[in-house]
């Protein structure tokens, strides 16, 4: 999914796909640990592949030439759906740490401490797909906000009031000449 700020529209779309992850991002009750490896880790593939264009964006924005107001208000919206995105991908990130731990200590005889620990890990695991779930979500509404914003014409401030200004100084007039040519008096 190629991003192009220069109108709002990209940032809606980018906002589209963000809640697509966040509708698919789910961990039943009753989930093994392979359907969380499987269900995390696609999602964070898959907002590893959008924050590498958000960077590759920002990174031509922010160190290019920079053409309009909208695209430098886009790359701010960009870097801020950035964190948001980074945010879930490491909550996404500590679920596969949960579930590898899981998976590391299932052929371990059963010990009440061995049976908190993975409740311990289960419960880990849908609070950082929750959290993933939150940040993408709070990513997404800021991103159709920001889109919002860029789409309306930059106003001016607010109950500015017209103060006259004076106007420039004009040289007087010259005074008039009289054409007619006098004769000096003879003595």
């Amino acid at each position: 999914m190629p991003i192009y700020i220069r109108h709002p529209d990209n940032l809606r779309i980018v906002a589209r796909e963000i809640r697509e992850l966040t509708a698919a991002l789910d961990v039943p009750e009753h989930s093994s640990p392979e359907t969380v490896a499987y269900t995390a880790g696609a999602r964070l593939k898959a907002l590893s592949r959008m924050a590498e264009e958000m960077s590759n964006v920002m990174l031509y924005g922010l160190t290019g030439p920079v053409s309009t107001d909208a695209e430098l208000r886009g790359n701010s919206a960009l870097a801020a759906a950035s964190a948001g995105t980074a945010q879930a991908m490491e909550s996404l990130a500590e679920t596969l740490q949960q579930v590898a731990f899981l998976n590391e200590y299932t052929k371990l005889p059963p010990s009440s401490d061995l049976a908190d620990a993975r409740d311990s890990a289960w419960s880990v695991i849908h609070d950082r797909v929750e959290e993933a779930r939150t940040a993408l979500h709070d990513t997404a509404d800021q991103l159709e906000a920001d889109a919002r914003r860029l789409a309306q014409s930059p106003q001016r401030a607010a109950g500015r009031s017209t103060v006259p200004t004076p106007q420039a100084q004009r040289p007087p007039a010259p005074a008039s000449i009289s054409t007619t040519i006098r004769r000096r008096p003879t003595l």
